[in-house]
């Protein structure tokens, strides 16, 4: 046997004893910061927020559910979409850090907010997410509002020559 057989007989073994890809996770860090106004009650002092993140396979349940079917009975309401679930006593002026990884088959990231005037208030936001992507959100919760800071994705590099 040639000296080029061996070589490649020898890369041939060693291909077969790669380890298995590993699985994509996608990091998740979030900054959940409560407004100095946030959540008022009648005379207009603002109020602590119960506040919660859920991961989903899709945001289809989430969006199409009433706050108390979630609020009440959220694992019954989301199903097997829910992939993984926070919650958070916010309190206005405070901040609050979450961080988890969650599995590629998490493709939103879905908030609920217990406002107290519900009838005006925007209590749920979802957003998508790419698995494998690292996520890195500042969520605002105002008066009667949820809103997600996300950085813009980087540019493309320009190419050369062209």
């Amino acid at each position: 046997m040639g000296l080029g057989t061996a070589v490649l007989l020898g890369g041939a073994g060693l291909a077969g004893c790669s380890s298995p890809p590993k699985p994509v996770t996608t990091p998740v860090s979030l900054q959940l910061v409560g407004a100095a106004d946030m959540n008022p009650d009648a005379r207009g002092r603002a109020s602590p927020l119960a506040v919660r993140v859920y991961a989903l396979k899709t945001s289809a349940p989430f969006d199409a559910a009433d706050f108390f079917a979630l609020f009440e009975k959220d694992q019954a309401t989301l199903g097997a979409e829910l992939v993984h679930k926070e919650e958070a006593l916010l309190r206005p002026g405070a901040s609050h850090p979450l961080k988890f990884v969650l599995p590629a088959d998490a493709k939103a990231l879905a908030f609920l907010a217990a406002y107290r005037d519900l009838e005006r208030a925007r209590w749920r936001e979802v957003r998508a997410l790419q698995p494998g992507q690292p996520v890195n959100w500042q969520v605002n919760f105002g008066a009667r509002q949820i809103r997600i800071d996300a950085p813009a994705a980087p540019a493309a590099p320009a190419r050369a020559g062209g």
